[in-house]
Parts: structure tokens; C-alpha cells; sequence
């Protein structure tokens, strides 16, 4: 049977991973184009996280530590590929969800505009997809820089870079215009 530490210590993890997974979402959605790939990585991701969780030991919050451990699982699976001369397909809608009826225009443009967003969001840079990806999360720019190895400042103008290009891809995209 097993031990009641070992058993709330799974739970934990358990409890952390369902708080905090839109996290490991959005690294699948930039890193992965289409929804099979997408729940690949989360898979994957998910189980890296179990792998280093007796590793973690809160000198960061949960959050911080999985952004990280699911960051380097995609690049790495990312490198991976590119050793083995795989080149991921890009999405050509085949692998989303059913489109919404024609009743509800609003929710498939949303839905569209998050697509493309995300394909902008692949044109980035690594390290400018990373830092993005944190500012969704709504991080501080302090605990960006921190990961990031950047100074605040820094961390700031490079956001400011960052939503320029993708306002720039949105609008070329199309999205945005009236």
C-alpha cells in the first residue's frame, strides 16, 4: 500500500498541475501548430513535469519552475525534431475543433484571430516567444528579466518590440482591420 506523504505529495502535484496548466497550454500552442502536436507536447510536458517534480524544491513558485521545465521540453522536442530533419506541418485547420455555425460569427473570428496570433507568435525569436509568452502570464517584467537573463528595462523595450511585430503580423494577417 501505498504511503500517505507519498500520496499527498502526488495530489499536490496533481492540484498545482490543474492550477496553473493554461501555462503549459500556451508554450503547446506556439511551439506546436497543429491540435495533434499540441497534445503531444502537452503530454509530454506533463510528463517531464512529473519526472522533475521530486527535483522541484519551491525556491520559485510552481508556475515559474513548470514555465521553465515546459519551455525547455518544447525547445528541446523542437531541437529534436530538427536533428532528424522533421519539419512540423503547419496547421491547415484539418486539426481544430468542429468551426462554430454560421449563427455564431463572433466566436469563430475569435478563434481565428487567436490562430493567427499564435502563428505570429511562431515567427518570433526563442528568446522573444519565451518572454512573450511570460507577459501573456501576466508576469512581472522583474521575474521576466529574471528568467530571461535581461535587466527590467531591457525586458520592457523588448516587449514594446515584441507587440509591434505582432501588431504588424496581426494587420498583415488581416485581423484588426475594419
Amino acid at each position: 500500500m501505498e504511503s500517505t506523504p507519498a500520496r499527498v505529495d502526488r495530489q499536490r502535484f496533481v492540484n498545482q498541475l490543474h492550477e496553473h496548466q493554461r501555462i503549459v497550454r500556451r508554450i503547446c500552442a506556439v511551439y506546436a501548430a497543429r491540435s495533434e502536436e499540441r497534445e503531444d507536447l502537452f503530454q509530454e510536458i506533463v510528463m517531464q513535469l512529473w519526472r522533475s517534480w521530486p527535483s522541484f524544491r519551491g525556491d520559485s513558485s510552481f508556475a515559474t519552475w513548470a514555465y521553465r521545465v515546459a519551455l525547455n521540453t518544447a525547445l528541446f522536442r523542437r531541437r529534436k525534431q530538427a536533428a532528424e530533419r522533421i519539419v512540423p506541418a503547419r496547421d491547415d485547420g484539418g486539426g481544430l475543433e468542429a468551426e462554430p455555425a454560421a449563427s455564431e460569427p463572433d466566436v469563430a473570428e475569435a478563434k481565428e484571430g487567436v490562430e493567427l496570433l499564435y502563428d505570429c507568435i511562431r515567427k518570433l525569436r526563442e528568446l522573444d516567444r519565451a518572454i512573450v509568452l511570460q507577459h501573456l502570464e501576466a508576469r512581472p517584467h522583474a521575474e521576466i528579466a529574471e528568467f530571461a537573463g535581461l535587466s527590467v528595462g531591457n525586458v520592457a523595450v523588448r516587449l514594446h518590440r515584441i507587440k509591434t511585430k505582432l501588431r504588424e503580423c496581426l494587420t498583415a494577417g488581416g485581423y484588426g482591420e475594419e
